[in-house]
């Protein structure tokens, strides 16, 4: 076996060889580090090009010769500050750059839209546990008679009677001009939804509203600003809507869901690399209940 056999199979050799050779590697990877701590800022031509499509976008023209050198001379006045500040640990503890740089974070670790995408077989399964959210609420169309509970004279229970009688008796359709009393609040409802109706009336109003007869005068049933004589003049159940009638605003809704819970997942992640210690003492982890 020749020398040059030995020195090859010796293991000393294999091991000089390696570092050798990692020594190499950490002296190209950190020459742009080396670079900048002697103070050289490198403006490439996508970085140029970059300037130039920000203040097209922002002015609907490219910029001129002057302005695009204006733009570069902005930029390097930028990097030159941020690497100061840098220097001197400005990033540190401030709040604003904490937040931006975790919004920052938050995006770089946003779901994809391969992972956002769900079949219909899922979005089933998800509307009909979210039954509530996408159910189709009540819908209701009235005419409604005011009256003030303040208002001098008979009390209000005679009056009620006495207007839902004159009510009664009119013609179909017709509310004769000298009942109830004034209000700001509409005479008649088309066709609404229940919650719709709750922010004029009140929750109490639009409850017993479903109890009514349908196409005659009944009442009076109570709002906060009195009460009132209600003819329902149309009425529509509620019901739960099919998927296909409803699946771009149920796939919305679980695009958000699933968006929200990966995102919190991804947060977890990161988490596990951390000890958190409390100022009690305790340490926490992401499963724990007290974690932060």
């Amino acid at each position: 076996m020749s020398l040059l056999s030995k020195i090859v199979r010796e293991p000393l050799v294999h091991f000089v060889i390696i570092g050798a050779a990692v020594f190499g590697l950490y002296a190209l990877m950190s020459g742009g580090g080396r670079e900048e701590a002697k103070g050289k800022i490198v403006v490439t031509e996508g970085r140029v090009q970059q300037l130039a499509q920000v203040f097209a976008k922002t002015w609907q023209r490219p910029p001129t010769q002057e302005e695009l050198r204006g733009l570069v001379d902005s930029y390097v006045k930028e990097e030159v500050y941020y690497r100061e500040a840098l220097k001197l640990g400005l990033d540190r503890d401030d709040t604003l750059i904490r937040r931006r740089m975790q919004q920052k974070m938050e995006f770089v670790t946003e779901p994809s839209d391969e992972l956002l995408r769900a079949d219909d077989a899922a979005l089933q399964a998800f509307r009909d546990s979210h039954k509530s959210a996408f159910r189709v609420e009540p819908r209701v169309a009235f005419e409604q008679v005011f009256l003030n509970p303040a208002k001098p004279g008979e009390t209000a229970p005679v009056r009620a009677k006495q207007t839902l009688e004159a009510l009664k008796a009119s013609a179909p359709g017709e509310i004769p001009p000298d009942v109830g009393d004034p209000t700001l609040l509409p005479t008649s409802m088309p066709l609404s939804p229940l919650s719709n109706i709750a922010r004029n009336f009140g929750d109490a109003f639009a409850t017993n509203l479903t109890d009514l007869p349908e196409g005659e005068w009944a009442g009076p049933i109570k709002s906060p600003y009195g009460m009132h004589l209600v003819r329902v003049t149309k009425r529509l159940d509620g019901y739960d809507p099919k998927l296909a009638d409803i699946r771009a605003a149920v796939e919305q809704e679980w695009r958000t869901k699933e968006r929200e819970k990966l995102q919190e997942q991804a947060y977890d992640d990161l988490l596990t690399k951390y000890e958190v210690i409390l100022p009690s003492g305790e340490t926490v982890s992401p499963e724990s209940e007290t974690a932060p």
